[in-house]
């Protein structure tokens, strides 16, 4: 195998284990959490505050009603034993009667407003417990499925650094040196097929004396516009 060879094949092996590397921090990046879940639980969380807040003005409403009745009550029993015999007090009596009367009617009218949101409410929160409940069963099913994923990649990276490993002595040092500044420079290609007189690297025609060197097996031939090292494909 030539030198060139021996480094296209390196080439080769660093990009497998970029790729599975890549493939690692996504799924990684999966395990920190899912979105979804995530807008279900803001959601669930929002329809318990909106039935926590309908439930406040329920009890607003039943305290208000309560305290009405408390009043009327007692003033409804002075009106009618007798007990208030001048005229004006009775009809100022009978005036504040009517009084709270109508504004227990007002809040028994909001009362009957507020229980239907909140039995609305109410089935929406039900809803969204069932569905993050649901929810966050597949999603532990799926965290397990990843980790197990994390570990095949894992294996696996370990298995194409003993490769990438294992054909490094192959390369002479220098060109090894000059292989790595490369791969880091330019995106992870550092060696680039010569086709019809050009180079696949930045698409540039490369001049016959480098075409020729090319096919030399004893030097590396570099493209004198972008640097990468050629080979004959």
């Amino acid at each position: 195998m030539t030198q060139v060879q021996d480094i296209l094949t390196l080439q080769g092996l660093d990009d497998e284990a970029a790729a599975l590397r890549a493939a690692l921090s996504d799924v990684e990046q999966r395990l920190r959490g899912d979105e979804d879940l995530d807008a279900a639980r803001r959601e669930l969380a929002e329809a318990e505050s909106r039935l926590a807040e309908f439930q406040r003005e329920q009890r607003r409403c039943d305290a208000a009603i309560a305290d009405h009745n408390a009043k009327i009550g007692p003033d409804e029993k002075r009106l009618y034993d007798g007990s208030i015999k001048n005229p004006k007090e009775l009809a100022s009596l009978q005036h504040e009667i009517e009084y709270l009367r109508a504004a227990r009617g007002k809040h028994e009218d909001e009362l009957l407003e507020i229980m239907a949101r909140l039995e609305v409410a109410d089935r929406e929160r039900t809803r969204l417990r069932t569905l993050v409940a649901q929810m966050e069963k597949r999603w532990e099913v799926r965290q397990q499925e990843l980790r197990l994923e994390t570990v095949r990649l894992g294996d696996a990276i370990g298995r194409a650094d003993q490769k990438r490993n294992a054909h490094k002595p192959a390369i002479p040092p220098r060109s090894l040196q000059l292989y790595e500044d490369l791969r880091r420079k330019k995106g992870g290609l550092a060696v680039a097929r010569l086709q019809a007189g050009n180079c696949t690297g930045c698409r540039v025609q490369v001049p016959d004396a480098v075409r020729k060197k090319v096919f030399s097996p004893a030097q590396l031939a570099q493209c004198p516009q972008c640097e990468r090292i050629l080979y004959a494909g």
